[in-house]
């Protein structure tokens, strides 16, 4: 006798979590193909999103084994068909919890033991945003936790306890158990740690939960990644993005030791690098590794700034690389002649605006930036950055009070929880907001300016 589902609300650590119990056997129904943590090879056996079919019309962006992303013509609930029925065409099975609107479409999928997330919402000019993610082959439920916690909610794609313990007991008691497990540590941001087996990265999330009388709560969900990037043990601000590719973080090491760990590390994965030394390109020591399918690693290191050294590996694959090397082929005339006009019209901007400025000095406006941030790009005339997921909106409607109690007018604005843009004037001043928030990577945030000097304010 199957058990009953029924739907439940929880007020979880201020957030509502909406669910169907006995959500996370539907995906453990299908046979698993790998009892451990998925390679990228492995998983992409079974489901490879780089070659994932896009509507007529839609714009893909860089093609990846784990994740995909584009903007497509049409509503939310036509694109989100297609999307639904290419999966079910690919053997995958929709599993419980589905929610579609004609404002946001998100939905979970099963295949062999992988769990795939597909969301939907709406862009400017009747376009759509799609974006889908492999969550991995190993289920946030049957990852270890510690004793004497109570399960509140367990699915497909999260799992969530609450406990008596403290936070912090609770935090080293979930890093040991998943430590045992197999897992490495591979960064965190805030309450959040991340571990890393094979391509599977597991977001681990320990915080006090008001909600639940104050008791402490504990989060796990997965991912997939597309490029298995190792880290050394010391590294320190370690962060892996999604969607380049990359990984990123400091350490106190030589670049020599950086270099060493790298030959070793990466030849254990059939990857070589071209020379045995690094090359300077752009300020930078790099140091380029391919592996017998021709996907390239490019290892780079910047000068030492405050006596840590930033490093950075970018995964590109063989077809990304061929496709690169076809265009600048076959328009490298074209390229050659706009990359002078733009030289020609940049410096006929740059007198122009050198003029300008002799003349008339713009006013500058400070723009407060939130406590935890990454990617930050700060220019006169626009910031960007991201921030944690979960985290673009309450940035922006705090701007909003402190641009409305500063003189700003809003001429348009759509805020939700997945993204937003706003308008805003001062006279002949304006600023545009823009924001993605997607819930499953980081979210991205940016102000432009015209009339206006923007300074970025901690």
């Amino acid at each position: 006798m199957k058990p009953k589902a029924y739907a439940c609300r929880i007020l979880f650590g201020g957030v509502l979590v909406i669910g169907i119990s006995g959500c996370g056997k539907a995906g453990d129904e299908e046979a698993t193909a790998f009892k451990t943590p998925a390679t990228v090879e492995q998983a992409a056996t079974i489901f490879n999103l780089s070659t994932f079919p896009v509507m007529d019309g839609a714009q893909r962006r860089t093609p990846a084994v784990a994740s995909f992303s584009c903007e497509a013509p049409g509503d939310v609930k036509s694109v989100f068909e297609f999307q639904r029925k290419k999966l079910l065409s690919l053997g995958f099975k929709e599993l419980p919890n589905s929610s579609i609107t004609d404002q946001a479409a998100s939905a979970m999928f099963g295949k062999k033991g992988f769990v795939v997330s597909v969301s939907v919402f709406p862009q400017e000019r009747n376009k759509v945003l799609v974006s889908i993610q492999n969550h991995g082959n190993i289920r946030p439920g049957k990852l270890p936790v510690p004793a004497n916690v109570k399960p509140v909610y367990v699915g497909d794609a999260v799992a969530m306890y609450v406990t008596d313990a403290a936070v912090t007991e609770t935090k080293d008691a979930c890093r040991k158990l998943l430590l045992a497990d197999g897992w490495a540590p591979y960064g965190g941001a805030g309450d959040s740690s991340y571990y890393k087996q094979n391509a599977m990265r597991v977001e681990a999330t320990v915080s006090s939960a008001p909600a639940q009388g104050g008791k402490t709560m504990i989060s796990y969900s997965g991912l997939l990644m597309s490029a298995d990037l190792p880290a050394p043990p010391d590294a320190e601000e370690l962060r892996y993005t999604e969607q380049t590719r990359e990984l990123s973080f400091e350490t106190t090491a030589e670049q020599k030791s950086i270099v060493d760990f790298y030959k070793k590390a990466l030849a254990q994965a059939k990857w070589e690098p071209t020379l045995d030394h690094t090359v300077e390109i752009g300020g930078r020591q790099e140091m380029i590794f391919r592996n017998p399918t021709k996907d390239m690693l490019t290892l780079a290191m910047p000068p030492l700034r405050g006596g840590k050294q930033s490093v950075s590996l970018q995964h590109q694959s063989a077809a990304e690389i061929a496709e690169l090397d076809r265009q600048l082929k076959e328009h490298e005339p074209e390229i050659r002649a706009k990359a002078k006009k733009q030289q020609e019209e940049k410096e006929a901007r740059w007198k122009a605006a050198q003029a300008t400025r002799a003349a008339e000095v713009l006013p500058k406006f400070a723009v407060t930036l939130p406590a935890q941030l990454t990617g930050l790009e700060a220019k006169a005339s626009e910031i960007k950055f991201n921030v944690p997921k979960g985290n673009a909106k309450p940035v922006v409607e705090a701007w909003r009070k402190e641009f409305r109690d500063a003189g700003w007018k809003e001429d348009a604005a759509s805020v939700e929880a997945l993204a937003g843009a706003l308008s805003l004037s001062k006279g002949s001043q304006s600023l545009s907001i823009n924001y993605t928030d997607i819930g499953v990577m980081p979210a991205e945030v940016s102000i432009s300016a015209i009339g206006v000097e923007l300074e970025a304010r901690k």
